[in-house]
């Protein structure tokens, strides 16, 4: 009887998913991309970067649509909330990570660390950054802290034979 008022008393929350469309985009470009990495291999080296930029620019377009919506959305209770306010950060974010794939493409690809973690672990690091920017209690700033902070300790250490690098990390 218990677990039967305890079943009746759950309600899904109300999901807005043209609001959680960049975030979705993100997330399955980061996939995208580890599959990628994992199935091809070495012969993915040259495509993963091209993919990362190409998902980021797709990223843009759910936040152009919802720009031109104007409307705020609150899901989770208020706490996540995609305002103007949330909309231009995450547009700076995204520009800024398309920037960072753009003018690090050559750098990767000339060491001799070539390793296509890199950009699964920069785009988990702005799902961070992007969540980040709706976050509107405590525990959702925290968890897009950590989305954000850990890759991006994982990616000070990422050349793992340069003394600067494991001394960082």
């Amino acid at each position: 009887m218990g677990s039967q008022l305890l079943l009746l008393a759950f309600e899904r929350p109300a999901l807005d998913w043209h609001a959680l469309a960049p975030e979705i985009v993100l997330l399955s470009v980061g996939g995208l991309v580890t599959l990628i990495d994992i199935v091809f291999l070495e012969r993915a080296r040259p495509i993963t970067a091209a993919v990362a930029g190409l998902g980021l620019l797709a990223t843009a377009i759910p936040l152009l649509t919802l720009a031109l919506d104007g409307s705020d959305r609150v899901m989770f209770g208020g706490a996540y909330v995609v305002d103007e306010f949330a909309l231009v950060m995450k547009a700076i974010f995204i520009l800024a990570g398309y920037v960072v794939i753009l003018l690090s493409t050559n750098y990767v690809a000339e060491g001799e660390y070539w390793e296509n973690e890199y950009y699964g672990l920069l785009l988990a690091s702005l799902m961070g950054m992007v969540m980040m920017a709706s976050s509107r209690d405590l525990i959702s700033l925290f968890v897009a802290l950590e989305l954000l902070s850990i890759p991006a300790y994982l990616m000070v250490a990422w050349r793992k034979r340069d003394i600067r690098s494991t001394e960082a990390g």
